[in-house]
């Protein structure tokens, strides 16, 4: 269950902003929420990100590429 924050600040980021500055898709972004890779939070049915959840998840999953092997079909030779 997402937390739901009753006072919005347009300071948050939308999916779609988080996306767009990482430099991947939108739909990463979504995947990264739905398997607790990044924290996110419910407001009027959208989710938001704030700059210190962006900035958490930066830390947490390093300087590097990101690379999720999860999904591959088998070992990269």
């Amino acid at each position: 269950m997402y937390p739901v924050n009753t006072q919005f600040n347009p300071k948050h980021l939308t999916p779609e902003q988080v996306a767009e500055r990482l430099g991947v898709k939108t739909s990463t972004v979504y995947a990264w929420i739905s398997r607790g890779e990044i924290q996110a939070f419910k407001f009027d049915r959208r989710r938001y990100i704030s700059e210190e959840q962006m900035h958490n998840f930066q830390q947490h999953r390093g300087g590097g590429d990101y690379v999720d092997y999860r999904y591959a079909n088998g070992p990269v030779k």
